[in-house]
């Protein structure tokens, strides 16, 4: 998929990504102009940036059209003829189209480039801190236990990775590697070397006896990872190189489109502080995947793993270790969790920009109340957020003291919105309610997805992209040929006629006998307490539910209990969402069948030996032309099966303060780098 940049500034802050659809050069212009004068409708226009201008533009070889700076109040905007304007578009239309543009490709851009404020206000902080807002404070810092997303977000700071996310070109550079791997004709061999440089907290370089470890560690079945035991059990072994002592190779056991860029999500561990008796290394790769080999008996290794798996080693600072450039100084509970630069770090003279670490100190504060949240923005209290409700982004964007002091910017993301079904309940707590397809059909035209995108992103809905499988319409492996289902209470209330669900009592509520008993159809639906937007949704699911003869409960919980409620399966429906990347995809951690029987990331339960069978051949199918074909008739099993309701894209509401410069937003999560964040006052606090 060809991506171009598509940015429209909003109130001197605001950016607005938007898609139009590129049938002409022409047409292009004049959709453009109508849309950014339509987006002036919210209150101004305050400037065209270099990113309008490439919109603009529209890819022209040889066209250049200069925009002066403007302001386009809403009072004051000029009348001009529409006959006037279309011929100064007509006029500035470009003589040449770049034809290896497909038509489709005016799209969402994936980075985003915020210009640097020229004047630094004196009544803006000099400190050099960074205050960035969370809704939810990690489940853990962990180097292996743990899966949320705040999670993800600091480990960035606080660690290190054999491979990182290219941000920037949406691609995988080296991190603590010299270079990409060496890849055998087989496919089956990646041969690493380390840098010189990395050093540990204690002064210890880092070494390959630290990558082996990890490897073992994060594949020990006493480890508790559930959700990622699969991306490490493809690796056969790792053997370090007989002549230079930075040299290692890792041996797959088979082909997989995820045996290098899967290192990117998981950090190097150093083996003297988490196993300094060295126990792991008494055990094989071949042990260690040995389904007859009981690991529970082995008693240093039990010892070792409990230990190792300590909540300590997660959340106490002295016990995080990492070879990021920050580490934790403090963690208040419920409150923030507070980073400060290491001195004489090994990144200290590094002229990479990747390995920069310009802030002294950053503060992620934990902040779920809307009207606070405001408050501390309105206040200058809180230098980002990326986790905005739309209803304080758009309330703080109208507000001009926060736009004179805050980038304002809605950013796309490859994240997802759903609502999963538990097809599977195991709980005695838990009804059968979802083990028949055509009730989760049901459910699915029960759901209005359109209103619960405009009461998420209300007037910027039109922006928000409509999910209809498991994978972003923003992927080029997207199937086109699956259609939305769209809300029609009707046949909703057909289909679980059709199985079996009658209001027999006459009380509203449908009910059914199952296993001999008559259990009306009452449904707890469990979701963040993190956001409004979440019990809005909730709130309007609910309603449409009741208008068909369901009973919802709504249940609010924190991040940490909606993980163990969804890995234990113990719910009847979820209303969540998953990050993405733009890499290639393996499906195994969402939506394999064994992923749900070691109480991994398959919530649902879906999956059957079909399922499984071509989950095992996309990971391992090389050629990206077969692949996708692959992948397009997996998505039409999962939107056949009906596990989820997938809701939409998500949009990252960003909030990002003057104060500092070279600032980008990504696609990608977590959307910002705050370590590369420079403060722009030269006589810094």
């Amino acid at each position: 998929m060809f991506f171009s940049s598509a940015v429209v500034p909003l109130n001197d802050g605001i950016v607005c990504p938007y898609a139009v659809r590129q049938h002409s050069e022409m047409a292009n212009m004049l959709i453009t102009f109508f849309i950014l004068s339509w987006l002036n409708k919210f209150r101004s226009l305050s400037y065209i940036n270099e990113s309008t201008k490439k919109i603009l533009g529209a890819r022209c070889k040889t066209f250049s059209l200069k925009i002066h700076t403007f302001s386009l109040q809403q009072n004051s905007m000029p009348k001009v003829s529409p006959l006037f304007l279309f011929l100064i578009i007509l006029h500035f239309s470009c003589k040449e189209v770049d034809k290896k543009q497909p038509a489709n490709s005016l799209n969402l851009s994936p980075v985003i480039h915020l210009q640097d404020t020229s004047g630094f206000d004196p009544n803006w902080s000099k400190s050099n801190t960074i205050v960035s807002h969370l809704n939810a404070e990690p489940d853990n810092l962990h180097p292996s236990n743990g899966g949320s997303s705040p999670r993800s977000e600091i480990l960035i700071q606080t660690q290190a990775f054999l491979l990182i996310t290219d941000f920037e070109n949406q691609t995988i550079a080296p991190g603590l590697v010299t270079a990409l791997p060496t890849i055998s004709s087989d496919g089956l061999s990646l041969s690493y070397t380390l840098r010189e440089d990395p050093q540990w907290d204690n002064g210890e370089r880092l070494t390959v006896q630290d990558v082996i470890f990890t490897a073992k560690a994060q594949k020990c079945e006493l480890t508790n990872n559930p959700s990622v035991k699969a991306y490490w059990k493809n690796i056969q072994t790792i053997l370090p190189d007989d002549k230079d002592p930075q040299k290692f190779t890792m041996i797959m056991k088979e082909n997989n489109i995820q045996n290098m860029s899967f290192v990117t999500s998981f950090c190097i561990m150093q083996r003297s502080f988490h196993d300094p008796d060295n126990i792991l290394n008494k055990y094989s790769f071949e042990q260690l995947d040995d389904s007859n080999f009981h690991a529970e008996n082995e008693k240093e290794l039990l010892q070792w793993a409990q230990n190792f798996n300590d909540d300590k080693y997660g959340r106490t600072p002295e016990y995080l270790n990492g070879l990021g450039p920050y580490k934790v100084s403090n963690w208040e509970t419920g409150q923030s969790v507070t980073l400060i630069k290491k001195k004489n770090h090994w990144t200290s003279n590094s002229s990479e920009s990747r390995l920069s670490a310009l802030p002294d100190k950053i503060i992620y504060k934990v902040n779920k109340d809307e009207n606070s949240v405001q408050l501390e923005f309105k206040t200058q209290t809180l230098d980002v957020s990326t986790n905005l409700s739309m209803g304080t982004f758009t309330a703080l964007a109208s507000n001009p003291a926060v736009s004179t002091n805050y980038h304002h910017v809605l950013s796309l993301t490859y994240n997802y919105t759903f609502l999963c079904f538990n097809e599977k309940p195991e709980s005695p707590k838990r009804q059968k309610l979802f083990t028949d397809k055509q009730v989760r059909r049901a459910f699915a035209l029960l759901t209005p997805v359109e209103n619960l995108t405009r009461v998420v992103y209300k007037e910027y809905s039109t922006f928000c992209k409509r999910m209809i499988s498991n994978v972003s319409p923003l992927k080029p492996e997207f199937n086109s040929s699956l259609d939305a289902i769209k809300l029609d209470i009707d046949s909703a209330a057909k289909l679980l006629h059709e199985a079996g669900w009658r209001d027999t009592d006459a009380d509203g509520i449908l009910d059914k006998q199952i296993d001999g008993s008559v259990i009306p159809f009452k449904v707890e639906l469990a979701y963040l307490n993190s956001s409004p937007d979440w019990k809005d949704m909730a709130m309007l699911i609910s309603e449409s539910y009741a208008k068909a003869g369901i009973k919802t409960d709504l249940l609010p919980v924190d991040l940490r209990v909606f993980l163990e409620k969804a890995r234990q399966h113990d719910f009847d429906m979820i209303l969540g969402s998953w990050g993405g990347t733009p890499f290639p995809e393996d499906f195994t951690q969402l939506w394999h069948s064994k992923s749900w029987l070691n109480n991994g990331s398959n919530y649902s339960g879906f999956g059957n030996a079909e399922s499984d069978a071509l989950i095992d051949s996309i990971k391992t199918e090389i050629n990206s032309v077969s692949r996708r074909g692959m992948i397009m008739r997996f998505q039409e099993m999962i939107y056949d099966d009906q596990p989820y309701v997938f809701l939409f894209c998500s949009m990252r509401r960003n909030l990002i303060h003057k104060r500092f410069g070279n600032i980008s937003v990504f696609a990608d999560r977590p959307g910002l780098l705050l370590n590369t964040f420079r403060l722009l006052s030269t006589t810094a606090e």
